[in-house]
């Protein structure tokens, strides 16, 4: 999600020159890769060989590592992996706040560069503070169960309507589906559909 975001965020730049009539507004939606995590934190390069093998992870942790580098990113395997429910509150807090984009930033870049645990209040509340949002009434939401239910629901929705990984993306209400390997792989496939958008 993290490379395909940054892939993204450069076609849209890229296609704001070419198609300037073109207007985006991007959302995002909750989704849990493994259920049955909990809060504790567990080793994620545990995991994730666990789960694929460890040939296969050092396979794709070497291919994800290169394509981060080439844009700024720098993976690190030897964190943490933990429930995620309200990282996802959080981040619709912080939309309702005009905070969407930036804390989404945050909360990849805490994950996925810095091994932060996605659970974490403390880390939680750090990253709403650094993007000016109150870390104390954020920290307030995160004990309550507030937002709990709608995270949850667009979950079901998500499976409902066959989503069955991510990055998924959904452009002017219509499904982009098996997007996940060109989307971490360069802008090209969006300016394509983009261009396609700019002739409906």
């Amino acid at each position: 999600c993290y490379v395909g975001k940054r892939r993204l965020e450069e076609a849209i730049k890229q296609s704001k020159e070419l198609y300037p009539n073109l207007s985006f507004e991007i959302e995002w939606f909750p989704y849990l890769l493994d259920p049955s995590l909990t809060k504790e934190p567990q080793s994620k390069k545990e995991i994730l060989m666990k789960k694929f093998g460890e040939s296969t992870f050092n396979s794709n942790a070497a291919i994800l590592i290169e394509s981060g580098r080439e844009i700024g990113i720098s993976f690190d395997h030897d964190g943490v992996v933990a429930q995620t429910y309200d990282a996802h509150r959080l981040i619709n807090y912080a939309k309702s706040q005009g905070k969407h984009e930036e804390i989404v930033e945050v909360l990849f870049h805490n994950y996925h560069e810095e091994g932060k645990s996605p659970a974490d209040y403390d880390v939680l509340s750090e990253a709403a503070a650094s993007v000016g949002l109150d870390k104390e009434k954020v920290l307030q939401f995160l004990k309550s169960e507030e937002g709990m239910q709608q995270v949850k629901d667009e979950i079901s929705q998500a499976l409902k309507k066959g989503i069955a990984g991510v990055p998924h993306f959904t452009i002017n209400n219509k499904y982009v589906e098996n997007l996940m390997y060109p989307a971490v792989q360069g802008p090209k496939i969006w300016l394509e559909i983009f261009e396609n958008t700019s002739k409906e």
